[in-house]
């Protein structure tokens, strides 16, 4: 099947009085090319796990992920490095993703320059058509990362994933502490880059008027598990 097929994967963690506690209990859906799909859950529901474990930084206890048909957990940090180009991710804390001493356009171009086949041209006409799709004034390109705000951060976490055209995007709750109108930005952004390219997104979230917006369907977690599937009307 194209797209991922998640079946019946589980994750536990140890805490810190080395005891297990379940964060994800058999969890089973799929995704696929073009769909955008919300999950949605308070706090502690386990999507920020399911996040790390679709995008490869962490492995489940038990259960399988497939990608294509391919078993993701069973991929080497090479083939990771491949498949890059293919599948993204954003969350909440963009910095993790960004070198906060270089500049904008050093940020995004070094994803271009590793991951895709452009060359220098191609690569500032890209950045300049995705600055323009996320309301960023071309006046950032040379300022250091750490001057930016943390809204504008995110926007350019955003634009360094969407820069190399992946086919899926997760978002770890990328709207979350924005404000309105930062929030509101963001998901313009999701919107428009979805009808133009058709990348499929996967939308984690406690915000339920975010995931109606966004997603076809959506995925309701609760302790762990998917409680509730809910379709767009």
């Amino acid at each position: 099947m194209e797209g991922f097929v998640v079946d019946q994967v589980s994750k536990t963690y140890m805490d810190e009085n080395q005891r297990p506690f379940q964060v994800l209990h058999n969890v089973a859906f799929s995704w696929s090319s073009g769909e955008n799909i919300a999950v949605l859950g308070e706090s502690g529901s386990g999507k920020s796990t399911l996040a790390r474990l679709l995008i490869g930084i962490e492995k489940p206890n038990s259960g399988t992920i497939t990608w294509n048909g391919e078993d993701i957990t069973r991929w080497k940090s090479s083939t990771w490095r491949e498949k890059r180009k293919h599948i993204q991710a954003v969350f909440q804390d963009a910095s993790g993703t960004l070198n906060p001493a270089r500049s904008v356009y050093h940020n995004v171009e070094e994803a271009l320059r590793n991951l895709s086949d452009l060359n220098a041209k191609e690569r500032r006409a890209r950045i300049d058509e995705l600055m323009a799709l996320t309301h960023m004034s071309s006046k950032l390109l040379q300022v250091p990362v750490r001057q930016l705000s943390g809204g504008e951060q995110r926007r350019l976490s955003l634009l360094r994933a969407l820069s190399l055209h992946p086919s899926y995007l997760i978002l770890d709750e990328v709207t979350s502490g924005l404000d309105l109108i930062s929030a509101d930005a963001v998901l313009s952004v999701l919107e428009k880059y979805h009808t133009q390219y058709g990348c499929a997104y996967l939308l984690i979230t406690h915000d339920k008027q975010n995931a109606y917006r966004i997603a076809d369907r959506i995925l309701e977690m609760q302790k762990g598990e998917i409680a509730k599937i809910g379709h767009r009307k």
